[in-house]
């Protein structure tokens, strides 16, 4: 049985991937936070973080899929951020270099990057994943991933592993954080209240299925792709089109029949307006994404049956 070692397993896209890897019949050797009851539990942002331990306990594996992250809002380059700094750009590093200097084949790594890393578009066209905008998002999260790319591709050439970057666009599914636009518009509409959209509506966003994100970050582990890929959507789509869609899943599923409602004196995320070029993942890893309203109802069905954590991986299958 084929051994994957997979950080950040016990959050949102983690539970979700290590459901896909055992699918697979696979094994996951799953690395998270200490008390979250994952196979190995450390601290990857921590200052006394030992790879070469790490890399003993986790035995021979023949991919890392790395997704060890705190997403962090604020700009200031706090003790926090230098934590969640460490966790996202370094760590990965030095546990490839652990894995070389251990002897043997290294395993292939596929990290979870984000679209963040983008900043605004350059033009109106989809973004290239081979060519994309240098200008990070200037919060700590878009910039760490940011970094943690140009890290990558420095030890890679020194010390001779192997990667590949896989790049979401806005994650949802079974699991997500109640705070972000989607859980907000479907609570909403479970509540029998109209969704508030910021802004006019027309801001663009992609919208990516958490287990599409897993199955296209294991494909690109399990055939050692290289380069960088992007996970989304089916199609880019209006904010005021998402929140749509949102009010359509919430009726399938015996909710109410709603419409969203716009508040123009609310400002949209100005690094929401992009489109994603997914060919790469189409022709390289098979990459086919879920349809909106179907990942969505699938969403609905979790938030229904009381949003336990554990759950999301059963939840995100089909039935």
């Amino acid at each position: 049985m084929g051994r994957i070692l997979v950080t950040g397993s016990e959050g949102f896209v983690g539970r979700h991937l290590v459901a896909a890897i055992e699918a697979r019949g696979l094994e996951a050797v799953g690395v998270d936070l200490p008390r979250t009851g994952a196979s190995i539990e450390v601290d990857l942002g921590s200052e006394k973080l030992d790879p070469a331990a790490l890399v003993k306990r986790a035995g021979d594996v023949q991919a890392v899929i790395y997704m060890a992250a705190k997403i962090t809002r604020g700009s200031s380059v706090d003790a926090d951020a230098r934590r969640n700094l460490r966790a996202i750009a370094e760590a990965p590093v030095r546990i490839m270099e652990a894995f070389v200097e251990r002897g043997g084949r290294p395993p292939h790594l596929v990290a979870c990057s984000t679209f963040k890393m983008y900043g605004p578009p350059r033009d109106d066209g989809p973004v290239d994943p081979a060519d994309p905008p240098q200008s990070p998002d200037p919060h700590s999260y878009g910039s760490a991933k940011f970094l943690a790319e140009r890290l990558l591709e420095i030890g890679s050439a020194r010390s001779g592993f192997s990667f590949a970057v896989v790049r979401p666009s806005c994650i949802y599914g079974p699991g997500q954080h109640g705070h972000n636009a989607i859980p907000r518009f479907l609570r909403a509409a479970l509540a029998g209240e109209r969704p508030v959209v910021f802004g006019d509506g027309t801001s663009l966003r992609d919208d990516v299925f958490a287990p599409d994100l897993a199955s296209l970050m294991l494909e690109a582990a399990l055939q050692g792709a290289h380069g960088a890929f992007h996970a989304c959507g089916e199609s880019s789509r209006t904010i005021a089109d998402v929140a749509r869609v949102c009010c359509e899943a919430v009726e399938v599923e015996g909710g109410p029949k709603l419409s969203a409602q716009l508040d123009p004196s609310r400002e949209p995320k100005w690094w929401i307006d992009q489109r994603f070029d997914r060919e790469p993942s189409e022709q390289v890893l098979s990459y086919v994404p879920t349809d909106l309203l179907e990942g969505l109802r699938r969403q609905v069905r979790w938030m229904k049956a009381g949003e336990d954590p554990k759950d999301t991986a059963r939840f995100g299958r089909p039935e």
